[in-house]
């Protein structure tokens, strides 16, 4: 049995069983209508007519092979094709994808909160520094889903103040170890998630699959909301809270092994500018236990649901400046390897 798993839905799929194949283009092409749902409940602009696919048992197939290591499938007109498909969402299956390598984190965060800026940051720095203090590994990102220009695009955009759309696609990364250790693949998978991604109980079936397997749930709360809070005490900003951990318990909610909660405490660069408590949260930055009790006396509904997670760790973060921490190490690369390890 040879399983891959889907970075898009988070399915494990086992190719001698369940593989499909996107047909070439000229064969003819219909709508798809459990993609085209996907799509349209995502909000993507893309074409809703796909080429068609076929598996194990298709009518189109004639036999399925592994080329070093690489299931290639026969059609019976004699066509070798190489592409596999996931059979729930109808993305690709990337290669070594295997249920033990693939490490999946959950980006949450209110509008504004600098969630997609902050995980442009973190694929930009696998592309740019290759996270160069850690020389266990090579980091390759994945084009297939969003160019690396976009990315760096995307992170040069949010230092200048824009804010970035949300990243529909995940963003993919793999860390390969050196050929002296012996060729070890691991696949990081970062998605954002959206508002109406987590409307409803319909949106959040649908649209986060992937979030019943994660590893980890990143949540940002920007430096600024939460000096405000912990001055306001605002009980309505500890209910949009209390929201978003809801809609995150309940994505993962048929898990075992529930996720670790990281709580990225974002926009660290503009707290010298905000001053009062934003400033006393820049000072305690290095202590967690003080920013974790800063978070909790702000949103006391935190320490409510901590229990619902496998943990809880705190990371102060600047997506948009190289802050680095006593080490000299960028915030965003320390935060990549608190996650992925």
């Amino acid at each position: 049995m040879v399983n891959r798993q889907c970075v898009f839905c988070g399915r494990l799929i086992d190719l001698d069983r369940y593989a499909l194949f996107r047909l070439p283009p000229d064969y003819r092409h219909v709508p798809d209508d459990v993609y085209r749902t996907y799509l349209e409940i995502r909000c993507i602009n893309r074409r809703t007519d796909f080429p068609d696919v076929c598996g194990i048992g298709s009518a189109d197939a004639a036999r399925m092979v592994y080329e070093n290591g690489k299931p290639v499938l026969t059609t019976r007109t004699g066509r070798s094709l190489d592409t596999l498909i996931c059979p729930s969402c109808h993305n690709e299956i990337f290669r070594d994808t295997s249920q033990g390598s693939v490490n999946t984190a959950v980006f949450f965060g209110r509008p504004e909160s600098g969630k997609t800026s902050l995980v442009a940051a973190l694929a930009n720095e696998c592309i740019t520094a290759g996270f160069s203090h850690d020389d266990r590994y090579r980091y390759i990102f994945c084009d297939k889903t969003y160019s690396s220009e976009f990315i760096q695009n995307v992170t040069a955009g949010s230092a200048g103040g824009t804010k970035p759309d949300d990243l529909r696609d995940p963003l993919v990364v793999f860390r390969m170890t050196s050929a002296a250790e012996g060729s070890i693949v691991v696949c990081d998978v970062m998605h954002d998630v959206s508002d109406n991604d987590t409307e409803d109980d319909y949106s959040i079936a649908l649209t986060l699959p992937f979030a019943a397997g994660a590893e980890h749930f990143v949540y940002c709360i920007p430096t600024d909301a939460l000096a405000d809070t912990l001055i306001s005490l605002d009980m309505g900003a500890d209910m949009r809270v209390r929201l978003d951990l809801d809609a995150m318990t309940h994505s993962f909610g048929g898990n075992d092994s529930p996720p670790e909660l990281d709580i990225a405490v974002t926009k660290l660069d503009l707290a010298e500018k905000l001053g009062g408590a934003a400033s006393d949260i820049l000072t305690v930055r290095e202590n967690e236990r003080a920013l974790i009790n800063y978070i909790y006396t702000a949103f006391p509904c935190v320490k409510e649901y901590a229990g619902s997670f496998s943990g809880i760790r705190v990371f102060p973060v600047s997506s948009v400046s190289p802050v680095t921490d006593g080490e000299g190490v960028t915030l965003t690369a320390r935060l990549y390897s608190a996650i992925f390890g």
